[in-house]
């Protein structure tokens, strides 16, 4: 399975603020959850310490600071791809 969807702040309704790293890895955290919701326990926790962590890790550090420079970046752990553009 590969994952791949995009946030763009302007068709979020109601959206006052701009998605910024943090909150774009709590989504990815609740839909890899809800995806996942009728696996064994084991399987769900290996995809939360194995993919969804380092992801959220990479995002709000690396990425972060990415797109603070005005850069796009990626990056691939498992089945997810996620790239950041300012």
């Amino acid at each position: 399975m590969h994952v791949a969807w995009e946030i763009d702040f302007e068709d979020v309704a109601g959206s006052e603020e701009r998605p910024n790293a943090q909150s774009a890895s709590e989504l990815i955290t609740d839909v890899l959850l809800n995806v996942f919701q009728s696996e064994e326990t084991m399987t769900r926790a290996h995809v939360m310490l194995h993919v969804a962590t380092p992801v959220h890790m990479q995002m709000i550090s690396e990425g972060a600071a990415a797109v603070e420079r005005g850069e796009e970046w990626t990056t691939e752990v498992g089945p997810i791809r996620v790239t950041l553009r300012p």
